[in-house]
């Protein structure tokens, strides 16, 4: 975590309502605590995930902030279990690959891909991101690893 600018509270607000209400996620709490709110932590029912997973319950953790008029978040989702993360990044590190990019980290393998949304505000990019991660990406990223 490390994003430039400023947190707004009403978005983190939204952004843990989303959380709370998807079905594969059973806790969702502000980090490192409720006073500061530097990013969420949401934690994932590995029995819920296709494949199942276990039995360490997988994070997902969400950072989100606005400098100027640009918007700056971290998407990222970590399974010790299958021993992989992989998140949707807007932020500098691969400027290479446009704004938004998609990566996945494993010992031996990884990929890097430029994303684009449709989509503007905070809590409908992060309702496609949930939809992308437990219906797309781990199905496919965990039967290649």
């Amino acid at each position: 975590m490390g994003l430039p600018g400023t947190i707004d509270s009403s978005v983190y607000e939204g952004l843990k309502d989303v959380l709370q209400r998807y079905p594969v996620i059973t806790a969702v709490a502000y980090e490192p605590d409720r006073i500061v709110k530097q990013f969420l932590r949401a934690r994932v029912d590995p029995s819920r995930l296709v494949p199942p997973s276990g039995p360490e319950p997988p994070t997902l953790d969400i950072e989100w902030r606005f400098l100027e008029n640009e918007s700056y978040y971290r998407i990222h989702y970590a399974d010790s279990n299958a021993g992989f993360n992989c998140g949707w990044h807007r932020d500098d590190d691969h400027p290479e690959l446009g704004p938004v990019h998609f990566q996945f980290d494993h010992p031996v393998t990884g990929e890097r891909e430029p994303v684009h949304f449709e989509q503007c505000v905070p809590t409908e990019i992060l309702w496609t991101v949930l939809d992308r991660l437990f219906e797309e990406r781990i199905p496919s990223l965990t039967s290649t690893v």
